[in-house]
């Protein structure tokens, strides 16, 4: 019988291991989490899973681990289990980072005598969890697309070489997590002078966004919500760039402000998570800024 454990269990994990489990009730679900809350237990047991309290247990439950991880964290993680891992193990390495940290993590895995898979997960993972579009590349093609069509995973295979899936989720960050600096710090700004409507309407008209505030909202939470995430993601995309003999000055900076939102703890002001609403979320972020 096919197992799923999770090497890492925030927001990519939980919803991957929910929509798994109601698209077979059968599948065994674990993971493991090195900072594992009341919340990760409740979600396991939701889906009636087992979390596993060493990666050595994660291995021995579980025959497909998913590394889902922070990007700092992608190498750390391949090394904690590796030694736990065998022929029989694939590992799907799901974390955002760039074609030269997979290849580093590949070759922990791969030594161990695991099959690695670079998995770059392209699109939010809420609320279709496994679903969610995945580029895949490496050389298990043949033993991993059954199990994927029989899951219904949205999948394409890019190819035999580690980093083929990964260098395309790095290199469009580059625009969707910068649209978020470029947008939250425009709102940021322009809220406080009532023109923000203004602005993004006459933005979206120009780009042919039909619904720019709308837009506006869901960045600005996406980012309060993850960017210590984000800028972690964005020192790797750095990194890609680094790999490929070019300039990664933007990567650089959009790492910086994504951080920058991370370090306002935007989240410490609602007791029911962070609202996709630039009318709240601009003045929080604005004294943020002037009180340093």
């Amino acid at each position: 019988m096919t197992s799923f454990g999770f090497l890492g269990f925030g927001e990519a994990g939980q919803a991957m291991a929910a929509s798994l489990k109601a698209q077979d009730p059968s599948l065994i679900i674990a993971a493991y989490d090195k900072a594992p809350t009341s919340v990760i237990a409740s979600i396991m047991a939701s889906t009636e899973g087992r979390l596993c309290d060493s990666p050595s247990d994660l291995a021995a439950t579980c025959d497909i681990i998913i590394s889902v991880v922070t990007a700092d964290e992608a190498v750390n993680a391949a090394q904690s289990i590796a030694s736990y891992l065998g022929k029989a193990h694939h590992f799907l390495d799901g974390n955002s980072v760039s074609p030269g940290t997979k290849r580093q993590a590949a070759d922990i895995i791969q030594e161990a005598g695991a099959c690695y898979c670079d998995m770059a997960i392209m699109a939010p993972i809420n609320p279709r969890g496994h679903k969610t579009p995945v580029l895949l590349a490496g050389a298990n093609e043949a033993e991993i697309m059954p199990i994927f069509d029989a899951l219904a995973f949205s999948y394409g295979w890019e190819g035999t070489d580690i980093g083929q899936a990964s260098v395309v989720k790095m290199l469009r960050s580059i625009l969707i997590k910068g649209m978020e600096c470029i947008i939250s710090e425009s709102v940021i700004a322009s809220q406080g002078l009532g023109l923000d409507e203004r602005i993004l309407s006459s933005a979206g008209k120009t780009l042919g966004i039909a619904d720019m505030p709308a837009l506006a909202d869901y960045v600005m939470e996406r980012a309060a919500t993850h960017g210590r995430r984000r800028a972690a993601e964005m020192r790797e995309v750095a990194k890609t760039l680094d790999e490929l003999g070019l300039s990664s000055d933007m990567s650089e900076a959009i790492a910086r402000m994504q951080d920058r939102l991370a370090d306002m703890a935007i989240g410490d002001h609602f007791e029911d998570g962070i609202p996709q609403d630039r009318a709240q979320l601009a003045p929080l972020m604005r004294a943020a800024q002037n009180s340093k």
